[in-house]
This record gives C-alpha cells, sequence and structure tokens, in this order.
C-alpha cells in the first residue's frame, strides 16, 4: 500500500478523487486539502508516495507546491491534474519536479491507474 495526498480546491472534485482513492486497495488517501497553503503546510509533516496536485489553486501556484514536494521528499512521485493543457503549465510543471500530468476530463479509472503508474516509475501524460 502506498499513501497519497490530494491538492484541489473543487470539492466535486475533491469527492470524486477522494472517492475513487479510498476505494482502491492499495492506496492509503493521506490527506485532501484545497489550497496551496494548506498542501504546503501537510508536505511538511507527512511524507505521501504520491501528490496529485492541481496548478490552479486560489492562493498558492501549483508550480510552488510541485518545488516544496520535491524538495521535502525526493522520492515522492508528483501527479499533476489540471485543466491547462498548454505546453507553458506542462514545461512548468515538468521543470519543477512532476513526473505526470493528466488533465481533469479524464475518467477515475485512469487516474487510479495514472497514480499506480507513476508511483511504478512510469511518466502518465494526457495526449
Amino acid at each position: 500500500m502506498f499513501s497519497v495526498l490530494f491538492v484541489e480546491d473543487e470539492p466535486e472534485l475533491v469527492r470524486r478523487f477522494s472517492d475513487a482513492i479510498l476505494t482502491a486497495p492499495d492506496l492509503h488517501l493521506v490527506g485532501a486539502v484545497s489550497s496551496g497553503a494548506a498542501a504546503l503546510a501537510m508536505l511538511d509533516v507527512v511524507a505521501p508516495h504520491v501528490v496529485l496536485v492541481d496548478l490552479g489553486l486560489p492562493d498558492v501556484n501549483g508550480v510552488k507546491v510541485i518545488q516544496h514536494a520535491v524538495t521535502k521528499h525526493p522520492t515522492a512521485d508528483v501527479l499533476v491534474i489540471t485543466m491547462f493543457g498548454d505546453d507553458t503549465h506542462v514545461l512548468a510543471s515538468i521543470a519543477a519536479g512532476a513526473t505526470g500530468y493528466l488533465l481533469k476530463d479524464m475518467n477515475m479509472e485512469r487516474i487510479v491507474a495514472s497514480i499506480r503508474e507513476v508511483h511504478g516509475g512510469g511518466s502518465p501524460i494526457s495526449p
């Protein structure tokens, strides 16, 4: 079993993604937070295996969360889940240390499979 921290500010997505993670027998949800500040604070006290992070957070840019995650936990994998599909956001995320980049329109089964993939050494990226 491996742990997942989820950072997302849209309540419906928090519910859907959290439910998907909680029902997967090999995943453990260590937290679901809705702001960058909360994510930074969580990362100071927990060491998740995978961090799912939205880029469009209300207070802190998701790229800063990625940088903090990889600085505090170099062995953690960061998987971006966002609405931004442009090259600028993708490249900034990868440069910050993200190992995968998915668009939010993916189904929950694909999200869970991507969490497993990134934890297993893969780099899932939406087309």
